[in-house]
């Protein structure tokens, strides 16, 4: 094996596994690269052990760009919305792989000391990478896209888990789980193979028939009397940037609607993010509102919304006559998306923000829930924010289900559209509440609060859904201790893998 990799360019190589790994990831799911791809990695790195730090970086860099690059691509779709920012395409697809893969190459120079053929080597390197991708998730705003733990999202049972211990728990345990082959490599021998075949069934199907047994067992309840219609209307993008072609929109919204189907139906419509570009322009829209929907009918909308202090990304909740009942800013901007940092220096050099209209919107100052009813609250959440995992304060509030709002049109029809949606799976289960989710373009869907998906729309179709909302009676642990949890595994970890190394000595 060592003669095999030190054939071939070991930067080239550590390119290629990064690129390789992405197919482990949704839509595609192809799990069982992610046993082969780890292994050889660290090997790689262990044949290497005794060169430069400069040299491992560069192996760690170049893995996490390839794997970057490779699942990550579609950012540079954005920027077909703005003919002046075509000519960054290039840019996007070095400068955002290249971020994010520097967190990569830094975990493996900390490694590089203890590279070893042992087993506190896989635990100790499954640590600080999944540490490393914690610290990516909030630095800098973060950015946690594309968890290694999210190429488990085909089996539903098998993230049952995260109830309990969460998404960067869960990646963290994954990586130990996908390094085990490293040790075939080493010694390969059929008592070995056998060893390590046993153990990895066994953690799996363990993991599997634990959280088909909370499927089983959980304890569902539907919200009477109260239906929630969802909208994918699929409207072009471009279209959406254009007040001219606002009152079209809305005509199509509520005839897709259809309100009068639910007037004697307590009714929540859902519409997407981004429905008017001003919502000071809700007032022209009174009267038509007022003739079509009915006192116990809500909407919910996406729009811009300008104030004094700035304007905003926001969710806005309307009674029947188009008056704003509440609203909800978004906090969770997006860099360059929706804002840009460093934003004077910037737009010196012609860099400006990739949504519609120029400048930033400005941060949201609280998220809580709203109420739609005595009885029913939801937790606004847009797009964006539902990829964050336990770094939105949500268990330190109480509400009846989540909405999200998108708009995924940016992403074109790529892999980003399905890996988004994936979040809201797990965002779903580790809180323990129903998911309700419109994307004008993507994917609109009722998630249960185990994950089950209860109605999707297809990828890049008009479609409207019509949903009941599920409660469940008790709270996840998960949602209680949120990333504490986290927290805890790594101390835990870290003193155990001292405790060993010291007895080795």
């Amino acid at each position: 094996m060592q003669s095999f990799l030190g054939s071939i360019n070991k930067y080239f190589f550590a390119l290629l596994l990064g690129g390789l790994l992405s197919a482990s990831l949704p839509p595609y799911n192809f799990t069982l690269v992610s046993f082969l791809i780890f292994p050889l990695f660290l090997y790689l790195l262990f044949i290497n052990k005794d060169g430069p730090a400069k040299s491992i970086f560069s192996i760690g860099f170049l893995f996490g760009y390839g794997y970057f690059l490779s699942n990550l691509y579609w950012v540079s779709y954005s920027l077909n919305f703005d003919n002046s920012l075509t000519i960054l395409k290039p840019l996007t697809l070095l400068f955002i792989p290249s971020i994010l893969a520097i967190f990569y190459g830094v975990a493996c120079v900390l490694v590089k000391k203890f590279i070893s053929d042992k087993f506190y080597f896989v635990i100790f390197f499954s640590l600080v990478l999944s540490s490393f991708d914690f610290l990516r998730g909030i630095l800098f705003s973060g950015f946690p896209w594309n968890l290694f733990a999210y190429t488990w999202s085909w089996s539903v049972e098998s993230i049952q888990i995260l109830s309990f211990v969460g998404t960067y728990s869960l990646n963290f345990f994954s990586i130990i789980i996908f390094c085990l082959p490293y040790f075939l490599i080493h010694k390969p021998n059929y008592k070995r193979l056998f060893i390590v075949l046993v153990f990895v069934f066994s953690v799996l199907s363990l993991n599997f028939y634990f959280g088909e047994n909370l499927i089983k067992k959980d304890n569902l309840n539907i919200v009477p009397n109260f239906k929630v219609v969802l909208l994918q209307p699929d409207q072009n993008i471009n279209d959406l940037s254009n007040e001219d072609n606002e009152a079209k929109y809305v005509d199509k919204l509520i005839n897709e609607s259809n309100p009068k189907i639910y007037k004697n139906q307590e009714t929540l419509f859902v519409w997407p993010e981004g429905v008017f570009s001003n919502s000071a322009n809700l007032r022209q829209y009174e009267d038509l509102f007022a003739k079509n929907f009915f006192e116990n009918q809500k909407i919910v909308l996406g729009s811009t919304k300008y104030e004094k202090n700035g304007f905003f990304n926001s969710l806005l909740l309307l009674n029947n006559k188009a008056e704003i009942i509440s609203s909800y800013d978004k906090i969770k901007l997006v860099p360059f998306g929706e804002f840009v940092p460093f934003y004077s220096f910037f737009e010196m050099i012609g860099l400006k923000k990739i949504t519609f209209g120029y400048g930033s919107f400005s941060n949201g100052s609280s998220r809580t829930p709203i109420s739609i009813n005595k009885e029913i609250t939801f937790l606004p959440l847009i797009c964006y924010e539902i990829i964050f995992s336990g770094l939105l304060d949500l268990q330190k509030i109480d509400y009846d289900f989540i909405l999200n709002i998108s708009e995924d049109g940016w992403f074109g029809k790529s892999a980003g559209t399905v890996q988004h949606f994936v979040h809201s799976q797990y965002r779903a289960i580790e809180q323990g509440k129903h998911v309700i989710r419109s994307s004008n373009q993507g994917i609109t869907a009722s998630i249960k609060p185990n994950g089950i998906i209860d109605k999707s729309t297809g990828f890049l179709k008009n479609s409207t859904i019509v949903a009941d909302i599920y409660k469940k009676n008790a709270k996840t642990l998960f949602s209680i201790y949120e990333n504490k949890i986290f927290y805890l595994l790594t101390f835990l970890c870290s003193v155990l893998l001292l405790f060993f190394r010291k007895k080795n000595e």
